[in-house]
């Protein structure tokens, strides 16, 4: 995860409260009076609020009640069955005429690019009987296979990218067992800086001052705090081989922030408009994480002094 996306969903908790809590009672009714469904039941009451409104530090605690009540045996294979009928995501995801629906959900997600790669758009466009509209993957952070009871819970849900959530990447992987970073609660701790490629000792100074070609620099990935999730993230993410791709646009970038302070002023006096950092970033500092590489733009910028760190 490259950037924390902790209100996300600030304008969907009330809509999917109440679509959550109108599924339980509904799936609940539906079980029988058998020993298995009893026990569900009584998990799912004594969990309820966790399942439609806790924090996502609070789900683990909801994995592990679960793991104690159920095992690893044959009832949590009974049980998981008949949690993926009461939380029933395939039935939310698909396109369909009810008021509230994956389509929904995503319309209203507070960021549009992908929180784990931070390189791709996952905007919403809902179906109508002119388009068949389109919405990004929802990642289920705690997998909805192994956890079928958090498989509608929106602090489970993370945007994201095909890629990032396909079998290449996250795919299956356990988050509850593997530690990665938690786009909803752990703070950002992957940069980025554009540094040269190993050079001829001569060379270095020209290397310095970015007056080599931009084939002689690469962009690197770096974990700088929270280190074990910090680079479980990278490595399941694959970002530093994706993100080399973008080393020639960070080469352009770094040479337009180098100095920046000293050339502004000039610039003022002999433009008739303005041209600030926004419009070499091309967007407001503190809407970053709306746009796509946004955050390695930052950092470059902040690498090569025009933004004090």
């Amino acid at each position: 995860m490259i950037i924390n996306i902790s209100d996300v969903w600030a304008d969907a908790v009330e809509h999917h409260s109440i679509f959550l809590n109108g599924e339980i009672d509904k799936g609940l009714l539906e079980l029988s009076d058998s020993f298995v469904d009893a026990a569900i039941c009584d998990f799912v009451e004594a969990n309820r609020r966790v399942i439609v409104s806790g924090t996502p530090v609070e789900l683990p605690m909801c994995i592990e009640d679960f793991e104690g009540r159920f095992g690893g045996g044959f009832l949590r294979e009974c049980a998981s069955e008949r949690l993926k009928d009461i939380f029933n995501f395939s039935e939310f995801s698909k396109k369909s005429k009810k008021t509230w629906t994956a389509y929904h959900l995503c319309l209203q997600a507070k960021y549009k690019i992908c929180c784990y790669c931070h390189m791709v758009s996952t905007g919403t466009c809902l179906p109508d009987e002119d388009l068949k509209g389109y919405r990004p993957p929802i990642d289920h952070y705690y997998t909805k296979s192994d956890y079928p009871f958090l498989a509608l819970t929106l602090s489970n849900f993370i945007p994201c990218c095909e890629k990032c959530n396909g079998s290449q990447m996250k795919h299956a992987v356990d988050f509850a067992k593997n530690i990665h970073l938690n786009p909803f609660t752990d703070e950002e701790s992957i940069e980025f800086e554009l540094r040269p490629i190993v050079v001829a000792e001569e060379m270095v100074a020209k290397a310095l001052a970015l007056a080599l070609p931009s084939t002689s620099y690469r962009l690197s990935v770096e974990a700088k705090k929270n280190h074990a999730a910090s680079n479980a993230s990278i490595k399941t993410f694959q970002l530093k081989s994706r993100y080399e791709d973008y080393s020639t646009q960070a080469f352009y970038l770094a040479k337009k922030m180098k100095g920046y302070t000293a050339r502004q002023a000039m610039l003022d006096a002999a433009l008739d408009f303005p041209l600030t950092l926004e419009d070499h970033l091309e967007f407001e500092l503190d809407a970053y994480k709306s746009f796509p590489y946004g955050k390695v733009r930052v950092c470059i910028a902040k690498q090569y002094g025009a933004i004090p760190e």
